[in-house]
């Protein structure tokens, strides 16, 4: 007799979306599924998402440390993830964290 398997939700992602390879800031360090925005003095960079709604432009795939230079990582670029399974600066509201991504194709929710 075959064992019937049932899907318990305990992944990130709701919606598969696209990933990428950007530059990480030196001097960053931050776990995966942290929310990326480009640096302020060189947009051409990525660093650690500092809680501005609308700013945040990706999502960290692993963790990233580059404390000597700076470092090619995979991102999340698109789709559907769990809100509660990203690592969110502290002290954000519900409203601030589904806005975090606004203009991008990335979308965040609690399904």
């Amino acid at each position: 007799m075959m064992e019937k398997q049932t899907y318990t939700p305990d992944d990130y992602v709701i919606k598969k979306g696209d990933f990428t390879r950007r530059y990480i800031k030196a001097g960053e360090s931050f776990p995966a599924r942290t929310p990326l925005m480009p640096d302020e003095t060189d947009k051409t960079l990525l660093v650690k998402w500092d809680g501005s709604v609308g700013t945040a432009v990706s999502l960290s795939v692993c963790l990233a440390d580059s404390p000597a230079g700076n470092e090619l990582k995979a991102v999340i670029v698109s789709g559907k993830y769990r809100i509660s399974e990203i690592n969110w600066p502290d002290n954000l509201t519900d409203m601030e964290k589904r806005a975090a991504f606004q203009g991008t194709a990335i979308s965040v929710d609690d399904e």
